[in-house]
């Protein structure tokens, strides 16, 4: 696939340089320029263009990050540890249940109902709301 990518981005660059070309090459000739002028503006245009385009996509090839190897978590106990920390847990919630019923953030003891006043209270809290 990259390599499909590759070539189709050299064809565009190839593109690109020939059409600056052609554009540098009309607007010298309106301004009469002569011939030999016309094919070294004509040359030095193709190679510069060309030589720009291709620079910037083998640096950004070089510069952009690879991609893993299909990298799996170990558990779904560390999914979402960033977020939790990010919104002020103090420590990683740690599951003690692997095959839980309820998916993603959702907080396992909602299950039995809402939490009582002394755990909202510590949600608050954390939340910032004094």
């Amino acid at each position: 696939m990259a390599v499909q990518n590759k070539e189709l981005l050299q064809v565009w660059s190839w593109r690109i340089s020939v059409g600056t070309t052609l554009i540098v090459v009309s607007l010298s000739w309106l301004n009469g320029v002569g011939i030999l002028d016309l094919i070294v503006r004509a040359g030095i245009s193709f190679a510069v263009m060309y030589f720009l385009i291709t620079g910037a996509i083998n640096l950004f090839e070089k510069m952009a990050l690879q991609k893993p190897q299909e990298q799996r978590p170990s558990s779904t106990a560390e999914r979402g540890g960033l977020i939790d920390i990010a919104l002020g847990e103090e420590e990683p919630h740690k599951s003690e249940v692997p095959d839980a019923k309820f998916a993603g953030q959702i907080d396992q003891d909602l299950s039995s109902g809402l939490p009582d006043s002394k755990r909202q209270a510590e949600i608050v809290r954390k939340m910032g709301w004094e």
